[in-house]
């Protein structure tokens, strides 16, 4: 990996301008979400909003050799990179010079995609989360009232990482058939239903996988399992005894 320089701002610029909502937050900690109530926080506080015992401390994570861990008493800027793991406080050797950039996550709707660049325009962040051009997509704030994200415009992480997703029509196939879904979190019985009422050639009790990007087939699908969808997802359906496909 070819380390790079980020700039995600001054640690000392503000959320947003005098008078404007704040934008939202949200650190991934150890493989799972967590909103934030602002983008500088004491390290202790991030791990109690976290619920993690005192004999841990916080480490950001750069993917190299050398992760960053803080004291307690550190403030953390999110903006600087807001993937985290924890480590045994017994283990921690403090703060160290990185080896790579901070990993990145942008946050869409409580699903999470991970990046080096803080720099995307609307375009580039709706790929990262497999939407089509056509989604809108809207910077999420601390208010009913959101921004949207148009594809030329400059998305930078410093900015706020968390968005909402308004309007989308995802095109998927099943059998190669075209099925198309207006939301990006459905179950496998979602999706075999979905087929069905748009007239793809299987029944409800057929068993699901998804094709991969390199042709392999993934385990079965359980009905009850939450899929993320992204657009141009292949699957395929077929009877549980119907092995000529694969």
């Amino acid at each position: 990996m070819t380390t790079t320089t980020q700039s995600s701002g001054s640690a000392d610029t503000p959320n947003t301008k005098h008078g404007d909502p704040a934008v939202k937050w949200a650190i991934l900690l150890n493989d799972e979400l967590f909103p934030m109530p602002r983008r500088k926080l004491l390290a202790r506080d991030i791990l109690d909003q976290c619920g993690v015992a005192q004999d841990f401390s916080l480490q950001r994570d750069h993917g190299g050799t050398h992760d960053v861990v803080f004291a307690d008493d550190k403030e953390v800027d999110l903006a600087q990179g807001n993937v985290f793991r924890t480590t045994p406080r017994c283990e921690a050797t403090g703060q160290q010079q990185p080896d790579e950039p901070a990993k990145l996550a942008f946050v869409l709707d409580d699903h999470w995609e991970l990046t080096l660049s803080p720099r995307q325009t609307g375009h580039t962040l709706k790929h990262l989360f497999g939407l089509p051009n056509e989604a809108e997509v809207m910077r999420d704030f601390e208010s009913p009232t959101d921004k949207l994200i148009r594809n030329e415009d400059t998305v930078l992480f410093a900015d706020g990482p968390v968005f909402t997703l308004r309007s989308v029509t995802l095109t998927i196939t099943v059998n190669n058939k075209e099925v198309q879904f207006s939301r990006r979190s459905v179950t496998a019985l979602q999706i075999k239903e979905a087929a069905i009422a748009q007239h793809v050639n299987i029944q409800i009790g057929f068993v699901l996988f998804r094709i991969k990007p390199d042709g392999n087939i993934s385990p079965a699908i359980p009905d009850d399992q939450v899929v993320k969808l992204k657009q141009g997802d292949a699957f395929r359906c077929v009877a549980a005894d119907d092995t000529s496909w694969r």
